[in-house]
């Protein structure tokens, strides 16, 4: 089960003992600190690999003297689908108001001071990193979700799954450089930066281009 831990908002991966109930999943912590429980308690989104396909599922704390969650797994109506492509324009609202914060940064910074400028932006790509992979682990459980109401989608959520993983490189590639010995010029972070970039707005459109219409039933994807 992955979870936002409760402190830092970072991506917790906990294996925890889970019972199926109906159409839900039941899971007991042992005591009250457990990390998993607390991160629930502050947000109840989770994501359940079960049988090593994700499942994104909401907790819901359980009544009476046993300690844990009723875990529902996300299905998909019309409703929920339009509440899924609201949300998930919030999502990239979000993270692109901190791309534009890093760009600011980059754009500003004075040139003679390369560690100044080298510890905001990283600043900002951890801020950004943590953010960026707690949506997309998210949003891999929902597309399983997502898949079961519109088969129709599987091309589209294939290539997003698989831009997942691309994107993750592309950012840890910048963090490397980011957090290197040497120093750094100027034009080649400037570069890595715009790449990174790029990528991650082409991938957002085609995530918008294809899943929107369909979430809301108001068209066809985009080829």
């Amino acid at each position: 089960m992955t979870t936002a831990d409760a402190e830092t908002g970072r991506p917790r991966i906990t294996r925890v003992a889970c019972r199926p109930s109906g159409s839900r999943y039941l899971a007991y912590a042992p005591d009250g600190d457990s990390p998993w429980y607390r991160d629930l308690l502050v947000s109840p989104q989770a994501t359940l690999e079960i049988d090593g396909v994700p499942h994104a599922a909401r907790a819901v704390p359980l009544e009476g003297e046993k300690r844990g969650f009723a875990l529902h797994l996300l299905e998909v109506d019309a409703a929920r689908g339009r509440a899924i492509a609201d949300q998930l324009l919030v999502h990239h609202g979000e993270l692109r108001k901190t791309l534009a914060a890093a760009r600011a940064e980059l754009d500003g910074g004075p040139v003679a001071d390369r560690s100044g400028l080298r510890r905001e932006l990283l600043g900002h790509c951890v801020t950004f990193c943590n953010d960026l992979r707690m949506h997309h682990l998210r949003e891999d459980g929902a597309f399983t979700a997502i898949e079961k109401a519109h088969p129709g989608l599987a091309p589209a959520l294939k290539r997003l799954r698989q831009e997942h993983e691309t994107v993750s490189r592309a950012l840890r590639d910048l963090d490397e450089l980011l957090q290197g010995g040497g120093e750094v010029e100027s034009a080649a972070l400037r570069e890595e930066f715009e790449r990174v970039v790029n990528g991650l707005e082409e991938h957002f459109a085609y995530e918008e281009a294809n899943l929107l219409p369909a979430l809301r039933g108001t068209g066809t994807m985009s080829p």
